[in-house]
């Protein structure tokens, strides 16, 4: 893959002063994952073919011009001859912001809490030779899983379901049936102060006359081995081990879709006055660093998502939803099914 620039951000205050300019690492495989996953949903890759990533080209500003961005471009090639591409905005490099905003506030030069505003621009970057001579030259070429998908019909799954939270438009449809909800509620009562957690299984199907690809959850695998306290989940190899086992003795041809994990909200707020507690944002829509970075490196592709028991001293259990859009993940809706 092609990629011959270095990405600068420069931050700013809300009275435009210059903050500083930080240079940033960029971790471009969700936004190739997602360039893969819109062009299966698109139509512009079909089941069964390859796509590999050709680069990643800056989108130059529309006014300002060369080196300032608003965006970037993932240029894929389809089993080798046909191309596509799919754009990004400046939202990518959000978190990345939010990064360097932090080491800025280290240095004393931004207050805490400070709002601020950030650009994104790209400089070309000197390519580094190897030695022609070399003994141990190789040539890499990545090929990404092709994904097992099954047709089905998206109305007869809309007809019986009915929207958890907001669904955006943008999103790839996610049916969970009721059960999987109440064994989720009912694990994440019995682990009290502990987070508890599982792994979501079941079918990618497309429906051609919608144009549309979506997830069918089955069932959850609890993730009885797990290392868990009251602040963080991790799978241990026993984990994966046994949810390999279940999905081979049910012989229903599901794969890993994604992972639910409990947050005992009432146990990290106990010592909050109740009407703190209904305001608090952990009690909802609460996806920590922690779990963006197992999200990100257990479940990187594109359609994989998360599900969230939020067990709150104001309210029965509630869920919430997060998944990938754009190469970042966001929370999202899901359907439940009746």
């Amino acid at each position: 893959m092609s990629n011959e620039y270095q990405y600068v951000l420069e931050l700013f205050r809300e009275d435009k002063s210059l903050v500083g300019r930080a240079e940033i690492l960029v971790d471009w495989e969700p936004a190739e994952e997602w360039a893969r996953f819109d062009a299966l949903r698109s139509g512009r890759l079909s089941d069964g073919e390859t796509a590999r990533v050709l680069s990643i080209d800056p989108r130059w500003h529309s006014e300002i011009g060369e080196p300032m961005l608003e965006g970037f471009r993932v240029n894929l090639a389809i089993n080798g001859s046909s191309r596509t591409a799919t754009d990004f905005t400046l939202d990518y490099f959000h978190r990345l912001a939010l990064q360097a905003s932090t080491a800025f506030v280290e240095k004393g030069k931004l207050a805490k809490g400070e709002n601020i505003h950030y650009v994104a621009a790209a400089f070309p970057q000197k390519q580094i030779e190897q030695p022609s001579d070399s003994r141990f030259q190789f040539t890499v070429e990545e090929v990404a899983p092709v994904l097992n998908i099954t047709e089905s019909s998206l109305g007869l799954f809309m007809e019986n379901s009915d929207p958890l939270s907001g669904i955006h438009k943008e999103d790839a449809p996610v049916f969970i049936p009721r059960p999987v909800f109440e064994e989720a509620a009912a694990i994440t009562r019995q682990a009290g102060a502990k987070e508890t957690g599982g792994i979501l299984i079941g079918h990618l199907r497309r429906d051609r006359e919608a144009s549309e690809i979506f997830l069918e959850v089955t069932a959850q695998i609890p993730a009885r081995d797990a290392e868990a306290d009251l602040t963080s989940l991790k799978f241990t190899p026993e984990v994966w081990t046994e949810v390999r086992a279940a999905i081979e003795l049910r012989r229903r041809g599901e794969i890993m879709l994604g992972w639910w994990h409990s947050h005992p909200v009432r146990e990290w707020c106990r010592e909050c006055p109740v009407e703190r507690q209904q305001k608090c944002a952990m009690a909802s829509e609460f996806f920590s660093a922690h779990d963006r970075h197992l999200h990100r490196t257990v479940f990187p592709g594109a359609h994989s998502i998360a599900l969230v028991a939020n067990d709150t001293a104001t309210d029965d259990i509630t869920f919430s939803a997060f998944g990938w859009r754009h190469g970042v993940v966001e929370p999202r809706g899901v359907y439940r099914v009746r």
